[in-house]
């Protein structure tokens, strides 16, 4: 199945959405997604947790890392 090519800021706006599903990360209020710049990846973005709000740090990034996993199956980001 093709992935879906969306833009940084739609993928970045349906990442958050699915962090703050995950328990205890209701309030992480900010993430980056990082272009990466290896052609041989097999993805071309990761991301990060920037602003965790009121959730424990560790368990913003371990829900990024799950969200991030889940995500790369079905999206790509455009390419500049």
């Amino acid at each position: 199945m093709a992935k879906t090519i969306l833009s940084i800021q739609d993928l970045q706006a349906r990442a958050l959405a699915e962090i703050q599903k995950q328990p205890g990360c209701s309030s992480v209020r900010k993430i980056a997604i990082n272009r990466a710049e290896n052609e041989r990846a097999e993805n071309n973005w990761s991301m990060c947790v920037l602003s965790a709000g009121d959730a424990d740090a560790n368990t913003a990034a371990r829900a990024a890392l799950k969200v991030q996993h889940v995500l790369r199956h079905d999206y790509d980001l455009t390419t500049d």
